[in-house]
């Protein structure tokens, strides 16, 4: 039985937790990594094995031990692959930046953006003389790719993050590790999660607008979106380094 682990963060709701069980349906051992564990996860999955670790992921000087700790207590010589997804995201404050506090500010920055490059370098780093699959998923959005009034911060994260995704890319196609890691951005789209209903009920200009694809039936069920992430997690991207809308991974 090939073996297989996957590290998730924010996999307490919305997609991280679809991630994390669907993952183990497929006899995978997942690491979930939150503030808050997701007691729900891996009940209906007796033959996977889930191991939670609480962590706040603002707090970034915390990171490079816990990804130290989780990666010492793996055994490489009895791995397929290993995978890092970065999931874990924050879409407030939903205000014009002149009203985000500092604190705000640092924030969203810290979990969207810093901590998604420090659990990159920290993972390529301690599996670089492993000779096993490694696989970087960071979880993107459209928000990415499109302004937004009182958005300023999380679409500028998420920008940041694609351009990330492909710079890294670069490095691991064009470098002289004889293992090379995968890795590509993601945008799920729009779903129906915890993150979009505080989108829609906040005072922000562009609140209606979402509302109103909650009424029409426009979101996307986070479990479905999942799966066709997990699709591609089976398959060799065409380019390093690229964004994938998971619309597209259907069949």
């Amino acid at each position: 039985m090939p073996n297989h682990v996957c590290i998730i963060t924010g996999v307490s709701s919305g997609l991280g937790a679809e991630l994390a069980n669907n993952l183990l349906e497929d006899w995978n051992t997942v690491i979930g990594l939150s503030r808050t564990n997701n007691e729900v996860i891996g009940k209906d999955a007796a033959a996977g094995k889930y191991y939670f670790y609480p962590v706040d992921l603002t707090h970034l000087e915390n990171i490079k031990t816990v990804v130290q700790n989780l990666i010492s207590a793996i055994n490489q010589y009895d791995l397929d692959s290993i995978t890092l997804i970065n999931n874990a995201a924050l879409v407030t404050p939903l205000k014009e930046i002149h009203l985000c506090s500092d604190e705000e500010i640092m924030k969203n920055i810290q979990l969207n953006l810093v901590a998604p490059m420090l659990l990159t370098s920290t993972f390529i780093r301690l599996t670089s003389d492993w000779r096993v699959g490694r696989k970087i998923v960071n979880i993107s959005s459209g928000s990415g790719e499109y302004p937004a009034p009182s958005m300023s911060l999380y679409c500028s994260a998420k920008a940041a993050m694609n351009m990330f995704s492909q710079c890294i890319g670069m490095e691991q196609d064009q470098g002289q590790a004889a293992n090379k890691v995968q890795i590509y951005a993601v945008d799920p789209g729009m779903m129906d999660t915890p993150m979009q209903q505080t989108a829609r009920e906040s005072d922000m200009a562009l609140a209606k607008y979402f509302a109103d694809q909650k009424a029409e039936g426009n979101l996307m069920d986070p479990a479905n979106v999942a799966k066709q992430i997990i699709k591609l997690l089976r398959t060799s991207v065409s380019v390093n380094g690229g964004l994938y809308p998971a619309c597209e991974l259907e069949e």
